[in-house]
């Protein structure tokens, strides 16, 4: 571990990939072979794309289509940088774990976002973009998620896509 370069005064208000809220949650439903990230790994925290093999997983699509799933920080990381600290990749060969439905903490890297916005995604590395409803900024894709809380560019925010209620409740 290096030297730490900087103080925190108060607790981050979550981490990039992490689970928001006790809300229900929802994940893209693998084939036997789970999912797996392919040869240049997959980031935590963006849009994952599932390719055409229906097992591997890329943070860029094939096509224009919409991600399949927000990435979710849900593993021991593991960290293969010579004298490295940290890493939001995971290496590949690793399971992914794609969650389509729920909140979730994530960082808009080029734009402010605020309440109700619409969240897109980088159709080069699924990073984050918010913005209006219906005007997807040049080089990303709808995703269909939501801004629930807001903050600066390149804060960490709250994201939500739908959840669909149960077959056969009253909701």
């Amino acid at each position: 571990m290096g030297f730490p370069t900087k103080i925190n005064y108060n607790w981050a208000k979550g981490f990039p990939g992490g689970i928001a809220s006790a809300n229900p949650r929802r994940s893209a439903i693998p084939g036997p072979m789970g999912f797996i990230a392919g040869a240049a790994g997959v980031t935590v925290g963006v849009f994952g794309w599932v390719q055409a093999d229906g097992v591997t997983v890329l943070n860029k699509p094939i096509a224009s289509e919409a991600p399949t799933g927000f990435v979710l920080r849900d593993q021991t990381g593991l960290i293969t940088a010579y004298l490295g600290e940290s890493t939001m990749l995971l290496p590949s060969g690793f399971n992914v774990q794609l969650m389509t439905g729920g909140d979730y903490f994530a960082v808009s890297a080029a734009t402010a976002a605020t309440p109700g916005q619409a969240v897109y995604a980088s159709s080069t590395d699924g990073t984050l973009q918010t913005g209006a409803a219906g005007t997807a900024p040049e080089g990303t894709v709808a995703t269909g998620w939501i801004v629930t809380q807001g903050g600066a560019a390149g804060s960490t925010i709250i994201i939500s896509g739908a959840v669909a209620p149960i077959a056969g409740s009253n909701e």
